[in-house]
């Protein structure tokens, strides 16, 4: 199993940032256009056992999957688990730390690549290098909105 982890820091509370990110429709804002994500089930506020539909755009190819909520700690952990989709396992955990700048947001993915072609046709390090560039971009988006207000 393959991990993967990122680290930011972010100029704005806990709380804020959790509830932020809580929510898939704000998630939507702050993924790449380039993922192409869209939710065909979730619900408003995500919570434990909550499940959520959806796709991406990645590698040049429409991905359907699901993930569901194994841990929801509000402000501090959310851990989904994908229960159908292309990995053979993949399981994200959201971690948030209150610091004194405003917050540790670490992202911890460990995976399993799927068999067949599929997994032949990937790699650890291009799955890693992929999470990175996705995990840079939302970065970005989250030091915007943090700036404009709209995030505090």
């Amino acid at each position: 199993m393959a991990t993967y982890e990122y680290e930011t820091r972010l100029n704005c509370s806990v709380d804020g940032l959790f509830d932020f990110l809580s929510r898939p429709g704000n998630v939507s804002k702050v993924t790449s256009p380039n993922l192409g994500i869209t939710f065909h089930s979730a619900p408003e506020v995500v919570h434990e056992g909550a499940r959520l539909d959806f796709q991406v755009i990645t590698f040049g190819q429409i991905i359907k999957s699901s993930h569901q909520i194994l841990e929801f700690e509000r402000p501090r952990l959310v851990v989904e688990r994908q229960i159908a989709g292309p990995m053979k396992s993949w399981l994200h955990r959201h971690e948030y730390e209150a610091v004194p700048e405003g917050v540790l947001k670490r992202d911890i993915v460990e995976f399993q690549l799927p068999g067949g072609l599929i997994g032949l046709l990937l790699s650890e390090s291009k799955i890693c290098s992929h999470l990175e560039d996705g995990f840079y971009y939302r970065e970005q988006r989250l030091q915007e909105l943090i700036a404009s207000g709209e995030l505090r």
